[in-house]
């Protein structure tokens, strides 16, 4: 049961299925968790709320339903759904996809990395290359040329 901050209560689970898609590299088989309430009915698809995303964060479209729907508590109620499905799943390739799933929204750790020039901790900027000196050094570097 998940309360959230509009004060609704809902009986929230998680449906699993397994859809398969045609890609030019051949077909493949997807994973599917529908979010279902139920409260509103005992069974699939009378239940039936919106389908948990892959990935949830800012690279999400706006009109994903998921969201739309929890808002603010979408993290902690797919983390919660998950959690429970993990516990209740039998079957080792859906417990290795909610595996997978849950870590994804695990919360990334800072890296910090000591500048080479002055010692202090910065965060650095990943692209080509790892950034080893902190932005304060470089711009004296750049300065000085």
């Amino acid at each position: 049961m998940f309360q959230l901050s509009c004060v609704i209560i809902m009986k929230l689970k998680l449906t699993v299925s397994k859809k398969y898609m045609s890609r030019a590299s051949g077909s493949t088989e997807e994973i599917v968790f529908a979010v279902v309430d139920l409260d509103k009915a005992e069974e699939y698809p009378a239940n039936f709320v919106c389908i948990l995303p892959k990935k949830l964060g800012s690279e999400l479209k706006p009109s994903n339903k998921f969201l739309e729907i929890y808002g603010k508590e979408s993290f902690q109620i797919a983390i919660k759904l998950l959690t429970n499905a993990l516990v209740s799943e039998n079957e080792a390739e859906v417990k290795t996809e909610i595996e997978k799933r849950l870590k994804a929204l695990e919360p990334k750790s800072v890296i910090e990395t000591q500048c080479r020039l002055c010692g202090s901790s910065f965060q650095p900027k990943f692209g080509r290359h790892q950034q080893r000196v902190c932005q304060r050094c470089r711009t004296k570097i750049q300065t000085a040329q």
